[in-house]
């Protein structure tokens, strides 16, 4: 080993506390940076009308559009109902993700399962809180249904449907940021 390697080496393991603490600042100040850089994305990723050059989003701000996204998510249970209502079994179909795959049921299935409705009337409950996970938005809304059969038998439904959306994110398609029914727990009244 060369002499000069030598003392290099000396010299190293004389200071290593203070080039460990030295580096382990530039790691702490490398990960705050990169994290205040990313918080701005994240949080426009999360609101629906924020802009994504914005720095910060005030709660006022998340509070507005949280109501915004709740209304629009009551009124795809709304809508979902109403072609139900008309017998558009085929928009009330479109309005489970992946385009009706989410109701487990071929669109004939799902039609069909409707044969015996006369009439139905769904009456919302009070939304639940709006959830983030996996670049997704959920939230749970209660219902209570109100349905006539085609011999004139009243029939009451109690239960949730689950909506999904994606999040703001880069590439993410107008359909896939409008709310749809992910999963429903309906059970009739006893």
């Amino acid at each position: 080993m060369s002499k000069i390697n030598f003392h290099l080496l000396i010299w190293l393991k004389q200071h290593r506390k203070f080039i460990g603490a030295i580096l382990l600042a530039m790691a702490i100040t490398a990960c705050n940076n990169s994290a205040k850089s990313q918080l701005p994305s994240i949080v426009s990723q999360t609101s629906d009308t924020s802009n994504s050059n914005s720095a910060s989003v005030s709660p006022v701000q998340n509070v507005a559009d949280n109501k915004s996204l709740e209304q629009q998510a009551v009124q795809v249970i709304h809508d979902y109902y109403d072609a139900i209502a008309r017998q558009d079994y085929k928009q009330a179909y479109l309005a489970w993700d992946g385009d009706g795959a989410a109701s487990k049921q071929s669109y004939e299935e799902f039609q069909q399962g409707f044969a015996n409705t006369a009439s139905v009337a769904e009456e919302v409950g009070k939304p639940g809180s709006i959830e983030g996970a996996a670049g997704s938005l959920y939230i749970e809304i209660p219902v209570t249904v109100t349905a006539v059969t085609t011999n004139g038998t009243p029939q009451r439904f109690h239960g949730s449907y689950v909506l999904r959306r994606v999040n703001n994110v880069p590439g993410s398609t107008q359909k896939q940021r409008q709310w749809h029914i992910y999963s429903a727990k309906i059970s009739p009244e006893k």
